[in-house]
């Protein structure tokens, strides 16, 4: 089993929840506010004077006017919201799938740190995967259908269409970021690389890409647990990325959690 940092998924479980909890509070505070307008409303309809009941009922016609006008609208905005949380929660459900299998598949030399968000920046590193075959930045997408690279070996093609999410672009960055972090602390110029993982997808993968794209259930043993000599990791080399992102994380990130009781000197 592998050790395990952070928790997965949680900046999208975090996200869907927010979200929900964004569209419960503005139904209760339209409904509230419409059954107080409504009610200051009917109480003056029973006023003594004139003008004052006939102001009643004018702004009862206007309030229903507004109500029928912009139903549209306001539904339109509640689905959208609705739609936003599902995917989060989409995207929370791929990770923990994904985290799961790293988790439990993979040997204990190897360390998995979950859920990663660098100082600086407002995206998170769904894992990022550190042992002997090397390290690896993986991005879970939780498409469905059919994933392939066109002829170029650089778009991405999401059932047999260009996606627009820039998920390769993405991820390139990610590994980047995790490649300058690491030089600048341990002075190594270490190979990341960049994965894309598609629990629910077909899979089309393709040679000698930037970033390879795999199905969750070849990710373990075609991949992760395989041994390139060129990108391979001495237990030294591994001890001393885990104790700088270790270090990192623990300095700058007040939310990382470490799962397992795990102490980086029991690696070697």
């Amino acid at each position: 089993m592998a050790h395990i940092y952070g928790k997965v998924g949680e900046s999208a479980l975090q996200k869907s929840l927010e979200k929900r909890e964004n569209v419960i509070w503005g139904v209760v505070l339209v409904l509230a506010y419409g059954a107080m307008g409504m009610g200051v409303v009917i109480g003056l309809l029973f006023s003594s004077f004139i003008w004052i009941r006939w102001f009643s009922s004018v702004a009862i016609v206007l309030i229903f006017a507004a109500v029928l006008l912009w139903k549209r609208r306001f539904m339109a905005f509640l689905d959208e919201k609705f739609r936003t949380s599902r995917m989060w929660h989409r995207g929370y459900e791929g990770e923990r799938v994904v985290g799961e299998l790293l988790e439990e598949e993979l040997s204990e030399k190897y360390h998995v740190f979950n859920d990663i968000r660098f100082p600086g920046r407002t995206a998170n590193i769904d894992h990022i995967v550190i042992g002997p075959s090397g390290i690896f930045v993986l991005d879970t997408k939780n498409w469905r259908g059919t994933v392939a690279w066109a002829e170029d070996g650089e778009t991405l093609l999401w059932n047999g269409v260009p996606e627009k999410k820039g998920a390769a672009k993405a991820i390139l960055a990610d590994a980047l970021d995790v490649h300058d972090k690491l030089k600048i602390l341990t002075n190594r110029d270490f190979f990341i690389k960049p994965i894309l993982v598609f629990p629910l997808a077909k899979v089309m993968p393709r040679l000698n890409t930037r970033v390879e794209l795999q199905q969750d259930d070849y990710l373990i043993d075609k991949r992760l647990n395989y041994i390139d000599k060129r990108n391979a990791l001495s237990d030294a080399d591994a001890k001393m990325a885990v104790d700088a992102l270790q270090a990192l994380f623990r300095n700058n990130l007040p939310s990382f959690h470490e799962i397992h009781d795990t102490q980086t000197s029991e690696y070697l």
